[in-house]
């Protein structure tokens, strides 16, 4: 009798604990997804069945618009080594434009130092004025103009990188 007792405790925890315990998120998406997928109907292509394949080989002529698109842009016949040969020359060519403007502002910035000194350092003041002044002016200028210039060899040689 004990032992037919404990067997009906048992299906009854078992009956009250499986209609307690709800589906987890995951169960409930996967039955509402209807179940398991379909196959792909879909065949893959092996070089097997290229080989048992008895078609003609068809080629379509070119679209209009790609020939079009062709006939208007201009065809470069250089080779990829030769490119690479011109733009690495381009690039050397910046390079050395650079560090010539480069050179070329450094002594013109010392030389209106060195005028600049002078001025502080002459004692007649007709001659500052008239001369060292005049002096320092055209060096200002010519300042102004190696750097305009070093800027623009910047310019052109960040055009060049890729």
């Amino acid at each position: 009798m004990k032992r037919a007792l404990s067997i009906a405790m048992f299906f009854l925890a078992a009956a009250v604990f499986g209609q307690q315990q709800e589906d987890s998120p995951l169960v409930k998406a996967a039955k509402a997804s209807g179940g398991p997928k379909k196959k792909s109907t879909k065949k893959v292509i092996t070089n097997a069945d290229v080989k048992k394949s008895k078609g003609k080989l068809q080629v379509l002529p070119p679209k209009t618009e790609s020939v079009a698109a062709t006939a208007t842009a201009p065809a470069d016949k250089r080779s990829s080594l030769e490119k690479q040969a011109d733009d690495r020359h381009a690039m050397d060519e910046a390079t050395v434009r650079i560090t010539t403007a480069q050179k070329k502002v450094d002594d013109l910035t010392k030389e209106l130092r060195r005028i600049e000194d002078a001025y502080y350092a002459e004692n007649d003041p007709n001659y500052r004025d008239a001369t060292i002044a005049a002096q320092f002016t055209q060096a200002k200028q010519q300042l102004d103009g190696a750097r305009k210039e070093l800027a623009d060899a910047r310019d052109a040689q960040q055009k060049l990188k890729p």
